[in-house]
């Protein structure tokens, strides 16, 4: 009995021993690390955070940039970046959805003040398809970029949260997740203003400004303790866009604010995606719609990509 004992604790013993043992990336890994934050600009030019908190020590994207990845400190700065992406990405978000929700707010009290059902149905149609054609292939992007970096650690989070339920998965995956549903649930014949009904625009109404505080919220409440932002007003965005709009009507200028509002959120949205997805070295798949990190030798064939995405987007997201 004792000599059972004996066994299962050497069990035990070299069981422990050899899952303690520290993992080390190959080199590979770093440098395909490397390359992503040297050879692309768009890293050196993220500036809408201070650090980030990461096991509660604050990290420095600069420093992270400048020192050279070695093989025991490479999955530590796989998950630390992997966080100050997720951190640039729900400002990109809140600012988006900071604006919708104050046009929201405006819109419905103009329409219940003149019971104007018409306008009611335009606005939720045009944010319906400003959600469809801008804001689902952003988060889509987002989404991706997180998990192809996430993808270099060999323990990844998308894996991981499967086998622990403690761990939560990427806030991108969430929104995505969140995004398609609430498409769904407002292309519901039910709720279509073709009858007219002023009860179905009222209801779109209510479920598009509750989905979008929402989202802003559980955001909030997820970065908090992560993100340490540059200080900024978050209706910055909304508050330049009256101002720039108010100049063109003083000038004679016969624009109606929707059309104008909608063109602004898609250079937005564009400019976003160029700075904060393709000049941070993420290439998207078109053939597999994922997207993916190139390795060093991949590098210079991407070059003259590169130069051309202040141009024109790869046709497979059409915005």
């Amino acid at each position: 009995m004792s000599s059972l004992k004996l066994v299962n604790f050497s069990f035990l013993l070299c069981y422990a021993i050899f899952y303690s043992k520290a993992y080390t990336t190959s080199k590979n890994i770093i440098n395909q690390l490397d390359n992503l934050l040297n050879f692309y600009p768009g890293w050196k030019n993220l500036n809408d955070l201070i650090a980030v908190k990461y096991y509660h020590k604050r990290h420095y994207l600069n420093s992270l940039i400048k020192t050279p990845t070695s093989k025991y400190k490479c999955e530590s700065k796989i998950r630390v970046l992997t966080v100050f992406l997720e951190c640039t990405y729900t400002k990109v978000i809140n600012n988006i959805f900071s604006i919708i929700i104050t046009w929201l707010q405006i819109n419905e009290t103009q329409n219940k003040e003149y019971n104007d059902l018409i306008n009611g149905c335009i606005y939720t149609e045009v944010i319906k398809n400003i959600m469809a054609i801008l804001i689902v292939p952003i988060a889509k992007l987002m989404k991706g970029a997180l998990e192809a970096l996430d993808l270099l650690h060999h323990l990844p989070w998308a894996t991981t949260t499967k086998m622990y339920q403690h761990k939560k998965p990427y806030i991108m995956c969430l929104l995505l997740e969140r995004i398609e549903n609430i498409l769904d649930e407002l292309n519901d014949p039910i709720l279509s203003c073709d009858d007219r009904s002023k009860n179905s625009s009222e209801i779109e109404i209510e479920i598009l400004f509750d989905f979008f505080v929402s989202i802003r919220k559980d955001l909030q409440k997820e970065t908090d303790t992560l993100c340490e932002f540059v200080t900024y007003n978050t209706n910055y965005l909304w508050n330049e866009y009256v101002q720039e709009y108010r100049a063109i009507i003083n000038q004679g200028v016969n624009l109606l604010f929707f059309k104008f509002l909608t063109k602004k959120i898609e250079v937005y949205i564009k400019t976003e995606i160029i700075e904060k997805y393709f000049e941070l070295g993420f290439k998207f798949d078109p053939i597999t719609e994922e997207t993916f990190i190139p390795t060093p030798e991949e590098t210079l064939e991407l070059e003259l990509e590169f130069k051309a995405i202040d141009e024109e987007l790869p046709n497979p997201i059409q915005i």
